[in-house]
């Protein structure tokens, strides 16, 4: 296929592109909730003509499983896969193209300019929550099928579409896919990279630490033992432990000025009244694990930290800090330089834009360890956007990236369906 005739297909469906992306981001779906969503994209890809299983996995199917994380919420929330073209029973699929619907919360509607939820395009930008992390993403690989469908390709081996749930969380719906049986001999996540390719990410766990202090009368502070203080002490511990491991760890695919698994609060409470000095404080966070770390090694590490920390402190030695993990506990995941999807990928993004693609890691978890852990599958992040603007208040992604990205994935699939 002719570069130019992939690029002109594309070109054609600039505007079901634009429309496709801002009708996911008018459906909320955020994690928990995706089922309209999911319900959407299953009818887009039915529309397309391709062929669509969607199914509702069950705890029980899920729970086995080593990379299964229980993100509290409920498991029976649809996912979708749709395949193009038809193969052998036991024969991988040529390429996988994934994307997660479920989103973050908004946070507070007043930090918005607009309503997150109106897919509203101003100056070249679709807006909304998962405009960019990743119902854009979603809609360019969606396009990209549709439009060398209708250059008259006959994949000789299927091309999956994945929408999947709960990736926010822990990546129920990756994994569900996998123990249905659905492999490929690649895997591209369109997560927004800046159409970088990433083809390595760091871990991360989710922590609860409790921190006990000892309650009187605030007028009387010295009398008694501030929780906060304490975890302010730990706080500075914990720090120092992050900037030491950063120091031992070197990969060529991560920045050494940069942090590649960075640790930090997300949440944290402490006391029950303005006058008294807090027994109790609870910090919840988040623990970057190094690529070519095992959950179990950084989590050996932390504890450690932890447990220096309470024997070093006069109050603590008594009243240790106590760790808990819970909820989202992602691998670390990498492909290896030489994987075949990497140089195909590559040669794609310059045949479109004219340059090689920037290839580098990225210190957040991604669903990319599922396939590449767990499934055997070679995988590289890619997609529309900057990750800087997802999770946060108008969370937008350029039209013109949209288009980009979609061009990129289709001429990869012709590429692949060549090789």
């Amino acid at each position: 296929m002719k570069p130019a005739h992939v690029i002109e297909a594309v070109d054609a469906r600039r505007a079901d592109l634009f429309d496709l992306a801002r009708e996911l981001v008018r459906r909320p779906s955020v994690t928990g909730d995706e089922t309209e969503a999911q319900q959407f994209i299953a009818a887009c890809w039915h529309g397309i003509g391709l062929t669509v299983d969607s199914w509702t996995p069950r705890r029980t199917d899920l729970e086995a499983h080593p990379a299964y994380c229980d993100d509290g919420l409920p498991v029976d929330r649809p996912v979708v896969v749709a395949q193009w073209g038809e193969g052998a029973p036991a024969q991988p699929a040529a390429l996988i193209l994934n994307g997660h619907i479920d989103v973050v919360p908004t946070g507070d509607p007043d930090r918005w300019r607009i309503d997150p939820f109106e897919g509203h395009i101003d100056q070249g930008l679709l807006h909304g929550r998962g405009a960019c992390d990743m119902k854009g993403g979603l809609a360019a690989l969606t396009i990209a099928v549709d439009a060398v469908i209708g250059l008259g390709v006959e994949p000789i081996r299927p091309i999956l579409l994945q929408s999947v749930t709960g990736e926010e969380t822990g990546g129920l719906g990756t994994l569900a896919t996998i123990l249905r049986g659905y492999r490929a001999d690649a895997a591209v996540i369109a997560e927004p990279t800046l159409l970088a390719m990433c083809p390595v990410h760091s871990g991360a766990l989710t922590f609860r630490v409790h921190v006990h202090g000892l309650a009187t009368h605030g007028a009387m502070r010295e009398g008694g033992v501030s929780a906060i203080e304490k975890f302010w002490y730990l706080w500075r511990i914990l720090r120092q432990l992050e900037t030491e491991r950063h120091d031992a760890f070197v990969h060529p695919l991560f920045d050494p000025a940069a942090l590649a698994a960075p640790l930090s609060i997300g949440k944290l409470h402490a006391g029950n009244w303005p006058s008294t000095v807090p027994e109790d404080a609870i910090a919840e966070g988040r623990y970057g694990v190094l690529p070519g770390e095992s959950i179990e090694e950084a989590r050996v590490e932390f504890e450690r930290a932890v447990r220096a920390a309470s024997e070093a402190d006069e109050w603590l030695r008594d009243h240790p800090v106590r760790v808990e993990w819970f909820e989202g506990q992602f691998e670390s995941g990498e492909t290896e330089p030489g994987a075949k999807i990497l140089t195909q990928l590559a040669g794609a993004h310059q045949t479109v834009i004219g340059r090689e693609p920037r290839v580098h890691g990225v210190p957040y978890g991604s669903d990319l360890r599922l396939f590449s852990r767990h499934a055997g599958v070679p995988t590289v992040l890619y997609g529309p956007g900057d990750v800087q603007l997802a999770h946060a208040a108008d969370e937008s992604v350029p039209l013109e990236d949209l288009v980009t990205a979609t061009t990129v994935l289709a001429m990869l699939i012709c590429d692949v369906l060549d090789a």
